[in-house]
């Protein structure tokens, strides 16, 4: 099945305002903001003991990785789960639009709610280059693997979302998915699997933020994230074209 390229950009900003609007039309967007910065506050504050760590800015990106195992799959679970259980997804289907059209408006609005988020926090940092003196470059270096991290998390969400017609299967199939790329590169596990840790760290996102965090710019990490990215996105495709 080919993947139609012809796309009207209009119909992406239908659905993308569509879907922007309905994070912020009631409390839960709001809720789903509190519980990502709730999350980071507690690992970068009491876990990772920043203050007696130096006021590392290592501390807050470590803790997206863990953020985002519940975040993501919060703001990706009813992209698909939610139309197919309310019904609205056969109006949806009506509508002169292409797969691939309904798929990039629902993904980009799910990015743009992850970029909000992501500039929640930039207090954490400031906050470190007023009380220490951090690589500016580092800090750039992280909020991009950061934001490429939950890109391509978010991927995998959507296209998991639409394998179910429940919101919370929708949830527990992508904390299930997203937790274990993060076991993938946790280095006490990686210690068991002898010459195919580095196999199996190289398959993990995390394992690619970690470099970029530490102000390791590789193409070979950009590469990784856009064909992750593309590679569920085009799973998603097929998976709703054989269904319309």
């Amino acid at each position: 099945m080919k993947w139609n390229l012809n796309i009207d950009f209009r119909n992406v900003s239908v659905v993308y305002r569509r879907e922007l609007a309905n994070y912020f039309n009631t409390p839960i967007g709001y809720i789903f903001l509190a519980v990502f910065h709730v999350i980071i506050l507690l690992f970068v504050f009491s876990i990772a003991q920043f203050w007696e760590r130096g006021r590392s800015i290592d501390s807050f990106f470590e803790s997206l990785r863990i953020a985002y195992v519940i975040f993501i799959p919060t703001i990706t679970m009813r992209l698909w789960a939610e139309e197919k259980r309310s019904g609205t997804i056969e109006v949806l289907f009506t509508l002169p639009f292409e797969t691939v059209e309904i798929i990039l408006g629902k993904y980009f609005a799910a990015l743009v709610f992850l970029a909000i988020a992501l500039g929640t926090t930039l207090f954490l940092p400031v906050t470190v280059i007023y009380a220490a003196s951090p690589d500016i470059m580092v800090i750039l270096g992280g909020y991009l693997g950061a934001f490429l991290m939950g890109a391509a998390y978010t991927a995998l969400g959507l296209y998991l979302s639409w394998l179910s017609r429940d919101q919370i299967i929708a949830f527990l199939l992508s904390f299930a998915a997203v937790f274990l790329l993060f076991l993938m590169n946790y280095h006490p596990i990686l210690q068991h699997l002898g010459s195919f840790k580095s196999a199996v760290a190289y398959l993990s996102v995390s394992w690619h933020f970690d470099a970029m965090y530490r102000g390791l710019l590789d193409t070979r990490d950009i590469i990784y994230f856009a064909g992750f990215i593309f590679a569920f996105l085009y799973l998603n495709n097929r998976a709703v074209e054989r269904s319309r």
